[in-house]
């Protein structure tokens, strides 16, 4: 469910990432509508990855794991 959610964020910042790298904060606050209900949002409901990030959020932090994969 987390790679549906994150597809359209990610299809723009991965290209500019490789293993093991940070996120940049300004990548972070990106917003980008929800296309797939889950982790609390609704479709339609605007998400960065800020959300999840500790320092930005108010002390609640997590651990994400991003895995895109292709088939061609």
């Amino acid at each position: 469910m987390f790679r549906y959610v994150f597809l359209a964020l990610f299809s723009s910042l991965l290209l500019s990432y490789n293993v093991g790298d940070v996120v940049s904060i300004s990548d972070q606050n990106v917003v980008k509508e929800t296309c797939y209900a889950g982790n609390g949002y609704e479709v339609g409901d605007d998400w960065s990855l800020s959300d999840w990030n500790g320092s930005l959020n108010g002390g609640d932090y997590n651990v994400i794991f991003i895995d895109m994969s292709a088939t061609w």
